[in-house]
């Protein structure tokens, strides 16, 4: 199979890892309340002199739509568990199997890739870790880290955002 954005996926085993975030929710329509995020908590953890340990990422809990509003976190990996206060929240990415593929381009056609990838979990027979509730999608590892710095690369076609998708225990590598 020919993949239009992203590189032949793989599964990787990952460790725990720490990190801050804030918690969103937001419609596709309200989106751009998620990018002011990052450079907050990039202020608060600097407040705190506290080291970033890896690249940005937005942890969905929820999946939306233009109407439906998204559960996400938007959020940064820390060496060590920290104490959050009322905005800035601290958590772990859960260890474990992930499905995971590079995403190429710009990030409104990032849509294309999650299907990709998503797709790819079905032929390999993965079982994504996410269950339905009610009529909400309910993800408990699905990630998206974004590889590229926007200030350092303009041109979006040249982004990469890494997509990690947890899998369900009896996938571990």
């Amino acid at each position: 199979m020919r993949y239009e954005y992203i590189n032949e996926p793989t599964v990787e085993l990952r460790t725990e890892q720490p990190y801050v975030a804030i918690p969103i929710q937001v419609t596709l329509k309200d989106w751009a309340q998620t990018t002011v995020l990052l450079p907050e908590i990039y202020d608060w953890l600097n407040k705190k002199d506290i080291e970033p340990s890896g690249e940005p990422f937005y942890r969905y809990w929820c999946i939306g739509s233009e109407d439906a509003e998204f559960s996400l976190e938007v959020g940064v990996p820390i060496e060590r568990m920290v104490t959050g206060d009322e905005r800035v929240i601290a958590s772990f990415i859960p260890g474990g199997s992930y499905a995971i593929a590079v995403h190429q381009g710009p990030p409104d056609q990032l849509g294309i890739s999650l299907k990709q990838l998503e797709e790819w979990t079905k032929k390999e027979e993965l079982d994504i870790d996410k269950r339905w509730e009610a009529d909400d999608e309910i993800w408990n590892g699905r990630f998206e880290y974004y590889l590229t710095d926007p200030e350092l690369e303009p041109d979006l076609h040249k982004w990469q955002i890494e997509i990690a998708f947890l899998l369900m225990q009896d996938d571990a590598a």
